[in-house]
């Protein structure tokens, strides 16, 4: 598989580490896993480590992704997304902007342990009951 989802160390937020370079089909694959792990343990925090992963998708699929797939796929506007990549790597930047644009709650990071830290900020009082 391309990719492990998995409940954070402190089981606030859902994680998934990407195995594989990213396709379209791949990005559906990972956030309908992602988002149904979550929705199962009622938890809307997620971080995407894509660290070796670089997006090798079109920018018009990547658009039609954050405004279409990401809607069908039931990605919650109220949850917040940091995603993980390499410092060097700017093939994921498009998305951060086509997925805010969207309007979701999204971040990119180059350090995990900032993304966590930021990730941990995010929770919002009236989801407070199912962090």
């Amino acid at each position: 598989m391309g990719h492990t989802v998995f409940l954070s160390d402190c089981g606030r937020f859902v994680g998934c580490r990407v195995h594989e370079d990213v396709t379209i089909e791949r990005a559906r694959r990972f956030t309908e896993d992602t988002v149904a792990f979550g929705k199962a343990r009622r938890i809307t925090l997620f971080l995407y480590d894509v660290r070796g992963a670089r997006n090798i998708e079109t920018v018009f699929h990547n658009y039609r992704f954050a405004n279409e797939d990401m809607a069908r796929l039931n990605v919650n506007r109220a949850g917040s997304v940091a995603v993980v990549t390499d410092p060097d790597d700017h093939s994921h930047d498009f998305v951060e902007t086509a997925v805010r644009n969207a309007g979701y709650d999204v971040r990119m990071f180059g350090d995990y342990d900032s993304a966590v830290c930021w990730l941990l900020t995010r929770q919002r009082p009236a989801l407070g009951a199912q962090q």
